[in-house]
């Protein structure tokens, strides 16, 4: 499959052709140098989070509602667990669990790696590869960010659980090896059947706002498996009559999928540095650099540029000026620029109800004002750049410009960095040595004849098979 090749189909649904051949014919072979290297860095940083995540409530209620598979080959294992449960199941667990902390990598619009609950859980049942594991994932990503680039869901008021969860169906039939007729039904039915609404991410945050990609991605994996099985699903989901083009978007065009370096989007998807909203990550370096030229308690006023989905996210609404749960705290414009401000940097110390419902820090979080501007908006999302403005009491004026914060396609996290962050995530859950070793297996992924080798590397102790279950 040398050189250029755009894909699709002479049925009735263009996308769906492209989307089912894709999914079932791209292999290792295929992907040139930048895809491997941005999967593998982003099955890395997923697997990180994961683990500093491990013993989560969402994950915990996932857990305790899980039953066994009534067969091996519909079975799911459990991240930082040898437990094997059903794959719906345990790929619920596993997206709960790289979401939580909202650490992981994102592309405007939604965060990629949600999808890879599903993959974590199937792979080491059937023994995959590393590299069908990492050319699985390279699936999930090329698809998903294609629906974002092009549906713009999340501005038309839709979350993001519907490209999470076709790419996430299209990445277990890359995986498993199935056939593109599978792969057509599998699709098909995961994308009439995954339409979450954005109320998800509006308002007061709940727990759901860490959990939603994960039921899509749960919904996935049956609906593959429904197709696996036989079920035929619609025939025209995207373009059709009631499709998404009739009901949402209007027709777009999605970029094709080809072979070169060029046509794979998966090095777009942006690592976070900081464990916010993407949005938020130009504020709080915007923040660290205004501090070292302010006290925070000197400050009269602080004016924020940005662009709107900055702002509509987490700017827009009264709750994120008052957060009073951590899923609204880790979004909220005002309360992250007013924490980076007082202590210089952000971390899980930021998202505790002491922290995020203390009034000490009201009044200062009450001197920020954002506004969208429209230069910012134009350029974004290919350049993200956020201003800063301050007067102090004494009348003097600071600004601050960040452009492409640490993390961005073109402001790329180093191999070091992104090794930092892994360390720093798991040595807490897996001790030095075992951090290491898990380290050193998921930077060879690709090398690995079963990724069982590269599961076990990161069971946290006491996740075993004694862990809480329910039997079915």
């Amino acid at each position: 499959m040398a050189g250029r090749k755009v894909l699709g189909g002479k049925g009735l649904d263009n996308i769906l052709e492209s989307f089912a051949e894709f999914a079932a014919e791209l292999s290792f072979n295929d992907l040139p140098a930048n895809a491997i290297k941005a999967g593998k860095e982003r099955l890395l940083d997923s697997i990180g989070c994961a683990i500093n995540a491990y013993n989560c409530d969402t994950a915990q209620i996932g857990l305790s509602l899980a039953g066994r598979a009534p067969r091996e080959e519909v079975s799911g294992r459990i991240l930082a667990s040898t437990q094997v449960v059903a794959a719906d199941a345990a790929a619920f667990i596993n997206s709960c669990m790289i979401r939580n902390l909202d650490f992981n990598d994102t592309y405007p619009g939604g965060h990629p790696s949600d999808s890879l609950g599903a993959l974590f859980a199937v792979a080491p049942q059937v023994k995959a590869l590393g590299r069908k594991l990492l050319t699985a994932a390279v699936v999930a990503y090329e698809i998903f960010i294609r629906v974002q680039m092009a549906a713009r869901l999340r501005e038309r008021g839709w979350d993001q659980g519907f490209g999470i969860s076709v790419g996430a169906a299209a990445s277990l039939v890359n995986l498993l090896g199935l056939n593109r007729e599978v792969a057509r039904h599998a699709i098909a039915i995961t994308a009439v059947g995954n339409m979450p609404m954005r109320a998800t991410r509006a308002g007061q945050l709940s727990m759901w706002k860490g959990a939603a990609t994960a039921y899509a991605v749960r919904n996935a994996v049956f609906g593959v498996q429904l197709a696996a099985a036989g079920m035929t699903g619609p025939e025209a989901p995207f373009v059709g009559r009631h499709g998404l083009f009739d009901l949402i978007t209007g027709p777009i065009d999605l970029p094709p999928f080809g072979r070169e370096e060029a046509d794979f989007f998966i090095p777009r998807a942006k690592i976070k540095y900081w464990p916010v909203v993407y949005n938020m990550q130009a504020l709080v370096w915007a923040a660290i650099e205004l501090r070292n030229k302010v006290l925070p308690e000197e400050l009269a006023s602080v004016d924020v540029d940005t662009y709107w989905s900055a702002w509509h996210e987490s700017g827009s609404e009264p709750a994120k000026w008052d957060p009073r749960t951590r899923e609204t705290a880790d979004h909220s414009l005002p309360y992250i620029l007013a924490w980076t401000l007082r202590h210089g940097d952000i971390d899980h110390r930021a998202f505790v109800p002491e922290s995020y419902c203390d009034p000490s820090i009201r009044p200062l979080m009450n001197l920020v004002k954002v506004r969208v501007n429209e230069e910012f908006e134009k350029d974004f999302p290919r350049t993200v750049r956020m201003r800063v403005t301050a007067k102090d009491r004494a009348g003097r004026s600071y600004e601050v410009n960040i452009v492409n914060p640490l993390g961005h396609e073109d402001n790329p996290v180093s191999a070091k960095e992104l090794a930092t962050k892994f360390v720093r995530q798991c040595e807490p859950r897996l001790g030095g040595r075992r951090t290491a070793d898990a380290l050193g297996q998921w930077r060879r992924i690709e090398e690995q004849t079963d990724v069982n080798e590269a599961f076990d590397a990161i069971v946290v102790e006491g996740r075993g098979e004694s862990a809480r279950l329910t039997e079915t």
